[in-house]
C-alpha cells in the first residue's frame, strides 16, 4: 500500500493518507464507499485541525462501524477497518487533537484558539 512517497508521522495525518489510498480504490457505486468513508476522511481532517470538538470522535466510530457493517465489498470494509483500529489502538493521540488541540507528532496544522 506504501508507494515509498513521504508517510506522515501523526496518526489521524496517517489515518487519513491510507483512507485516502482506499477511496482512491471505491468503485464509487456503494454508498459507503463514496459517502461515509468520504464524510469520515471529512471529520478527521477536522480532528487534524483542531476543529473536531467532543463528539468527533464518537462521530468517527459510529460512521467506521456501520460501513464495516454494511459494505457490499472490501474495499468499503477495509477502509473502516483501518478508522476502527486506529481509533482503538491510539486513543491517546486522537483525544490530544480533540481535548487539547494539539498534534503530539507536530505534524498536524492545528489552529490555537486564545482566550482572553
Amino acid at each position: 500500500m506504501c508507494s515509498g512517497g513521504a508517510i506522515p508521522r501523526c496518526i489521524v495525518e496517517l489515518t487519513g493518507y491510507y483512507l485516502a489510498l482506499v477511496l482512491e480504490e471505491a468503485c464509487r457505486e456503494c454508498p459507503v464507499c463514496f459517502q461515509e468513508l468520504q464524510e469520515i476522511q471529512q471529520v478527521l481532517r477536522r480532528i487534524g485541525r483542531g476543529e473536531g470538538g467532543n463528539g468527533a470522535v464518537d462521530e468517527v466510530k459510529a460512521l467506521a462501524s456501520r460501513a464495516r457493517e454494511t459494505a457490499a465489498c472490501g474495499v468499503g470494509r477495509i477502509g473502516a477497518e483501518i478508522v476502527i483500529e486506529a481509533l482503538a489502538n491510539y486513543d491517546e493521540e486522537i483525544a490530544a487533537h480533540v481535548q487539547e488541540r494539539y498534534c503530539p507528532a507536530g505534524v498536524c496544522d492545528i489552529r490555537y484558539v486564545v482566550e482572553a
